[in-house]
């Protein structure tokens, strides 16, 4: 093994003092097989892609024909932590809205905990990282069932903070950061006097194509806006035996990353962006995932590099968690039963970066809990030049990690 490694590191070296770039698929390496999903982290992988599909629409629908770019597990255990405190009809309509239903508290946690492990340790040679955090107004007493729950489930950091002090800001926005490998350095920009609680998830991948794109072939081409108009792009391009699917909505590759667990999926629409979105669903996810072949062919992709940041207030609300945002009738006593709890407002913020050599993505959730008491045969063709869906998942849970709409394929 320590042979191994030496002429690893050796390699290592000598490709980064040479000129050249060997741009051939990496050897695998042998990644600890992933073991079964439980019928219950099944199930909730399930369950957080329907709800990553319903809020992609929801928000297109808000934001028409801007680039959005999400994690729908990230949205999802960060609204988890905050459901182990909900009651009466708002755990109900968390738990709908969520696809929650069918499980127990125990259940869901220990499911949601179990999946993300799983999820980390799925391919050494990618970088996939999630991260909790809760951070409460000092002098609220939170029950410590709450505490225990989302500890265990979610090794989330829970801490008092003197929300008031100078550095509060900095404490959070800096876990954010260190979190997100500085690609997301600032999620809150205040404080306000009614916010008794924070809750955050923090999601990071990074992985390198198994094949890469050679920086030689990108070139600068144009880009096909949805009204017609043109755009400037750079536009890589990969002559390769890739997993293909075409029918008559769209054309797809899937491109692994790394030793093969992790793939992008591009989805390049014959008609509309915002048609092949209506139709997105678990039942199209799981048919279209089943259907991709191993296909010689030429893809041309977009570089780009984009940044969001989405208030999911209103769209979590049409999608039936209304209760959980009305500061009259929202049920959070598992909390804390010192002042009535609601959650104020839901805000994501990611990044990603596309480019030869791999992808970089990151989200972070921050769910803000305030009170009331104080105010083709010879080989496929795939030129991607209009709008285009990317999801980035796991072939062995299928669980979507990043969903993402591109209209305008940026980059500095």
């Amino acid at each position: 093994m320590r042979r191994y490694a030496a002429l690893f590191l050796c390699g290592l070296f000598i490709s980064s003092w040479s000129c050249s770039r060997d741009f051939a698929p990496v050897a695998p390496r042998q990644n600890p097989p992933g073991r079964p999903l439980t019928t219950q982290e099944a199930g909730l992988s399930q369950s957080s892609n329907e709800f990553g599909w319903r809020l992609l629409k929801r928000i297109a629908a808000e934001h028409d024909q801007q680039n959005t770019f999400i994690s729908p597990l990230s949205v999802t255990l960060a609204l988890a932590m905050a459901y182990n405190g909900a009651g009466g009809e708002t755990e109900t309509a968390m738990r709908t809205t969520l696809g929650f239903s069918g499980y127990s508290r125990d259940e869901l946690n220990t499911a949601l905990s179990g999946l993300s492990s799983m999820l980390m340790s799925l391919d050494w040679s990618v970088q996939f990282r999630i991260a909790n955090a809760i951070w409460y107004r000092q002098g609220v007493q939170v029950k410590p069932d709450f505490i225990s729950r989302n500890r265990l489930a979610y090794n989330a950091t829970i801490e008092p903070l003197d929300f008031n002090a100078p550095q509060a800001l900095s404490i959070i926005n800096d876990w954010v950061s260190n979190k997100t490998n500085g690609r997301i350095q600032k999620v809150i920009d205040t404080i306000d006097s009614d916010l008794m609680m924070l809750l955050l998830n923090a999601i990071y991948f990074k992985g390198d194509w198994t094949t890469e794109f050679d920086p030689a072939e990108t070139r600068p081409d144009h880009f096909f806006l949805a009204d017609s108009s043109q755009t400037s792009c750079r536009m890589m391009q990969l002559t390769e035996t890739l997993p293909y699917f075409e029918n008559e909505l769209f054309q797809a590759v899937d491109l692994p990353y790394g030793d093969g667990p992790f793939a992008m999926a591009v989805f390049l629409p014959r008609t509309s962006l915002d048609d092949l979105i209506s139709r997105l669903d678990n039942t199209a996810w799981e048919e279209w995932h089943a259907r991709f072949n191993r296909q010689k062919g030429t893809l041309q992709l977009p570089k780009f590099k984009l940044s969001c940041e989405v208030i999911m207030k209103n769209a979590l609300k049409a999608m039936g968690m209304a209760v959980a945002f009305d500061d009259q009738r929202a049920d959070f006593s598992g909390i804390s039963t010192m002042m009535p709890l609601f959650i104020s407002y839901v805000k994501h913020c990611s990044f990603v970066q596309v480019d030869e050599v791999g992808t970089e993505a990151a989200a972070v959730t921050v769910v803000g809990v305030g009170t009331t008491s104080i105010g083709g045969p010879g080989g496929f063709f795939m030129r991607i030049d209009r709008p285009f869906l990317v999801v980035i998942h796991d072939h062995h849970s299928r669980t979507a990690l990043f969903i993402g709409r591109i209209y305008r394929p940026e980059w500095d």
